[in-house]
């Protein structure tokens, strides 16, 4: 019986705390904010934090959700978390995207691991997307994942194409398909370890084989 009556001892206290803390959460909300400080996971361009500040009202309101969903709708934030002192003081926690690529052609325009376009300065040195057609979202994505794959080996652009993926590796130039390129890829490092070839296409089109033409 002591066991059980420290169970429900626990649980009852437990629950006593869960009780307090969102009367202490709907209590807070009440409180006006005087004053914000913004804090980021990383350093950003001077021109993001402003572009941040023109969103905060002048009137900074009770109320979070307005404030996060306004800083949520700029193409670089990822992620965005409010929090309210009793003192005041909202401090805004932001998580800008992080570019991993580059779309051909268009300057200034990043692509981050998800796929996702956003302005971005100083990415001359990431590798290349091209694009043939509209920019679709999940062919972009495609493409990140394939150079974040094959980032050892070095391969600095990869072509979105009516054929899939294509990508050039020395003069190899590599016809990915679309989908299964983690076993690609692993099939493509072996290719490489047994020099079977130096220059020409290696085409990963097809189920189960790989067409080499040189």
């Amino acid at each position: 019986m002591g066991k059980r009556k420290k169970s429900r001892f626990k649980v009852r206290y437990l629950f006593l705390l869960f009780i307090l803390f969102l009367l202490y959460e709907g209590w807070k909300a009440f409180f006006p904010v005087d004053s914000y400080i913004i804090k980021w996971s990383y350093p950003v361009e001077e021109y993001k934090e402003y572009e941040v500040k023109r969103l905060i009202p002048e009137a900074l309101p009770k109320s979070l959700r307005p404030v996060t969903s306004s800083i949520l709708r700029l193409d670089w934030v990822k992620d965005v978390r409010c929090h309210k002192s009793l003192k005041g003081v909202m401090t805004i926690f932001i998580r800008p995207r992080v570019p991993v690529s580059r779309i051909y052609g268009m300057k200034e325009f990043g692509v981050d691991k998800e796929g996702m376009l956003f302005r971005v300065a100083d990415i001359d040195t990431l590798p290349v997307i091209k694009v043939n057609d509209d920019l679709k979202t999940e062919r972009i994505k495609e493409a990140v994942q394939l150079l974040l794959l094959t980032k050892d080996m070095n391969v600095k652009e990869v072509e979105v194409t009516s054929y899939g993926l294509e990508s050039r590796i020395g003069d190899i130039n590599i016809i990915w398909g679309e989908g299964g390129y983690p076993e690609k890829y692993r099939l493509l490092k072996r290719i490489y370890k047994k020099a079977i070839i130096s220059s020409g296409k290696l085409d990963f089109r097809f189920d189960n084989q790989v067409v080499l033409r040189r």
